[in-house]
């Protein structure tokens, strides 16, 4: 394996450790509160797909399992757009509205139909990679193109929304929801990054995009601790 794609499995670990810390963190700031729970699903799930996309790349052995845990990592980045989505309505409309078939049936709907592109048109693992040591994998492009307009479309409508309820607030709470806006922001950066680099095949541009993920976590967080 050479030294890029060895940095790529290192920033995507340290990804993992970061978003999983977070939600970790998010969470236990109030455990009762549903906006706190969705933030800390959002970020969890991210934590579970990049610990699944790391471990995948790991193995040199056995080619079978290979692809099986690609789809459930791209399944729990599914969710994470729809938990974005979600704490948008948890904080719009009152609980039970948020959690009712119209907004969050129709969030599941939306997951179900991000994920089962996957098992339609399936990735493919490039052996000829594969034999150097390397796990490179195949999405078709239609299929990368689809997902992730999705998931980037989800992510601008959050952090419009966002930008939005903080001019009609003051106060901490205000302050807080432009932290989470400027932090999607650079969350919706990164994934244009991501979707370049996934449509160059660039491992350079891959990294890059953990990092700016990583630097919009951040700044999500420190919404929570203001």
């Amino acid at each position: 394996m050479d030294s890029l794609n060895i940095l790529k499995i290192i920033t995507t670990i340290i990804t993992a450790i970061i978003a999983l810390i977070i939600g970790l963190r998010v969470l236990f700031l109030n455990k009762s509160d549903l906006l706190n729970r969705w933030f800390a699903l959002y970020f969890i799930s991210s934590s579970l797909g990049f610990i699944i996309y790391a471990i995948y790349h790991l193995i040199l052995n056995n080619t079978d399992i290979i692809i099986p845990l690609m789809i459930i990592a791209q399944i729990f980045f599914n969710f994470n757009s729809i938990s974005l989505t979600i704490t948008l309505f948890v904080l719009e409309k009152h609980t039970k509205i948020a959690m009712s078939m119209q907004y969050l049936g129709t969030m599941l709907i939306l997951f179900f139909v991000m994920s089962i592109g996957y098992f339609i048109f399936p990735p493919y693992l490039d052996m000829e990679d594969y034999a150097l040591g390397i796990v490179n994998t195949h999405t078709p492009p239609g299929l990368l193109v689809f997902v992730n307009a999705i998931r980037i479309l989800l992510a601008i409508y959050a952090a419009y929304r966002y930008i939005i309820i903080s001019r009609k607030i003051e106060g901490d709470t205000k302050n807080r929801i432009k932290w989470f806006s400027l932090g999607i922001i650079i969350i919706i950066i990164g994934l244009f990054i991501n979707l370049t680099g996934g449509l160059l095949s660039s491992i350079v541009m891959k990294i890059l995009a953990l990092i700016t993920i990583d630097i919009g976590a951040f700044l999500v967080l420190k919404g929570f601790l203001i």
